[in-house]
């Protein structure tokens, strides 16, 4: 477990996927209820009460009107970077205080702010390279005016999407050699080709039936232990099956079943060149009886070096 100090910081921004909501995804999981044993506030109480961890709920990023009138107006890129630019200075101010964020959104959107923190913060000032981790049934690149944001945070953050006025400035410019995927199965024409010609590394789910989990991590930690300094974790719930875990707008069947996805989580937090995390799209009022929101709780709890 380390001596890791942690950060949890609320990213309930829900505005820009296939199904949008106002309610807040993160009291969701900090809750327990009829159906769960403990929530993520209880869990956070047991880890540092029992178990002597340094683990904060900083509380929310939240929406205000500047951002609610852009997205009326039908301005989303402009409304996202407004929010992700709060998010970016919450995760820069952990990183400052020696800590490790851990974000819980919202849609996956809210990553172009959490990975751009982590590149300005390590990349930009100390000339430290970082992988990310995006484990997703999705390959969010697509780089087309069509569908919604949610869907395309690394199209935005390594510049391929150019529109309406977007984009990321060159020195916080995520490249294509920086991306390891697991888990994606559903990909866009566009999408595929992008995977297909650029240097993404691509673990997807013929992979990981060919070799299994066990066999993607040790080929992913051989890959950053030799090229990288740091990795950072973007976690989408419809990674999982999708059969059997429907709390997203996007579920998706033959994904991740709970012990791999828990297994993928505790090794990536378990090095030392772990950096923070991103869990996203999951919602709690698809999650009839917070079977999922046990599960999501779990994969926080592996993050902090508590294996299931």
């Amino acid at each position: 477990m380390g001596n890791k100090s942690f950060d949890i910081i609320g990213a309930p921004f829900n505005q820009l996927g296939y199904l949008k909501t106002d309610q807040n995804t993160v009291d969701g999981l900090r809750s327990s209820d009829e159906y769960t044993w403990l929530g993520l506030s209880n869990w956070i109480d047991v880890r540092n009460t029992r178990w002597g961890m340094d683990i904060q709920d900083t509380g929310d990023i939240t929406v205000n009107t500047c951002v609610s009138d852009a997205i009326i107006n039908g301005e989303n890129e402009k409304a996202l970077w407004m929010y992700c630019d709060k998010l970016k200075t919450a995760l820069l101010d952990s990183y400052k205080n020696g800590r490790t964020p851990i974000t819980i959104g919202g849609d996956h959107s809210i990553a172009v702010g959490t990975v751009q923190a982590a590149l300005e913060y390590y990349q930009k000032h100390q000339n430290e390279k970082v992988a990310v981790v995006w484990v997703d049934a999705h390959a969010d690149c697509n780089s087309s005016l069509d569908s919604n944001l949610h869907g395309k945070p690394l199209a935005m953050l390594t510049n391929e999407y150019r529109h309406n006025g977007w984009s990321v400035p060159s020195d916080t410019e995520l490249s294509s050699n920086q991306i390891f995927y697991i888990g994606v199965r559903d990909l866009m024409p566009n999408e595929f080709e992008y995977v297909s010609n650029s240097n993404v590394t691509n673990y997807d789910m013929s992979y990981l039936d060919k070799f299994g989990i066990q066999g993607v991590l040790d080929n992913l930690m051989s890959k950053i232990d030799s090229q990288f300094d740091r990795v950072y974790l973007s976690f989408d719930y419809d990674a999982l099956d999708g059969s059997l875990f429907r709390s997203c707008a996007t579920p998706n069947i033959g994904g991740l079943s709970a012990r791999e996805a828990l297994h993928l989580v505790h090794t990536l937090a378990a090095s030392p060149k772990f950096i923070g995390a991103d869990f996203v799209e999951y919602m709690p009022e698809l999650d009839e009886k917070s079977v999922s929101k046990e599960l999501m709780v779990k994969l926080i709890d592996a993050v902090w070096g508590f294996r299931a």
